[in-house]
């Protein structure tokens, strides 16, 4: 199974500065992978409270400097040979909370300025929670079905040739053709606010949007994925079919 593509944000921004200081960081012995990812969850809270706070600016660079801070633990653990399961969990669930927190803290400040109603903000939240289950869902159909993690095959394509050369240069980089849930969180929780108080609001708007899409997205993945998994059950011997 070949490597997850990169997300576009990360391949195109945070690791041409990332995997030069993964490599002058990783020889140090006092620093490690979960101590990064400690950091990067001490970022993460400090971003929090100050979006909550209205201190936006502040704190989308803070949201900002989180996630590449995020993206360097798992540099170093390589580096180093020291990657395992409960670096891995500790980075996922560094990446929840603070991700969570972000979105809490920012509708939060704009439901109090009146910058948006509560219902988007109660709204946003509940799509992201529902967002992550579908994710989560998806992935376990797809690594019972031996399928990665299930998501796009986009850059497997070959019969869409008005994108074949924007998915050439990706498939050369290793990055996904398509922005995604990093892309979102960078923009509504880091760029937007960076922008002022009328676009991190607008941002809530754009948040909400994309986790409903995505959840679709990922609902019809897995409704796919659980169809053909059925089909290949009812095949086995002793298989009953589908209900």
């Amino acid at each position: 199974m070949s490597p997850r593509p990169r997300d576009v944000w990360t391949r195109l921004v945070v690791d041409p500065l990332a995997d030069p200081l993964a490599r002058v960081l990783a020889p140090h012995p006092a620093v490690t992978p979960n101590r990064v990812t400690a950091f990067s969850g001490l970022l993460g809270v400090a971003a929090a409270a100050c979006l909550a706070a209205g201190w936006l600016r502040l704190g989308g660079l803070l949201f900002l400097l989180r996630f590449f801070a995020d993206c360097l633990d798992g540099k170093i653990a390589r580096l180093q040979g020291s990657s395992s399961a409960r670096g891995a969990l500790l980075d996922v669930g560094t990446d929840v909370v603070c991700v969570t927190a972000a979105y809490a803290g920012l509708a939060w400040w704009a439901v109090r300025a009146d910058r948006v109603e509560i219902a988007v903000a109660v709204g946003l939240l509940a799509a992201l929670g529902a967002y992550g289950w579908a994710l989560a869902h998806r992935k376990h159909l797809a690594a019972l079905a031996g399928l990665g993690d299930g998501g796009s095959g986009l850059l497997r394509r070959t019969d869409l040739p008005l994108l074949d050369p924007w998915l050439r240069i990706c498939r050369r980089l290793g990055m996904s053709p398509v922005p995604w849930a990093v892309e979102a969180e960078t923009l509504v929780l880091g760029l937007l606010p960076l922008a002022g108080p009328r676009p991190a609001a607008a941002g809530l708007l754009v948040g909400l949007a994309f986790y409903l899409i995505a959840t679709v997205v990922n609902l019809r993945r897995s409704w796919r994925i659980a169809t053909a998994l059925d089909v290949v059950r009812a095949r086995e011997p002793g298989g009953k079919g589908a209900s």
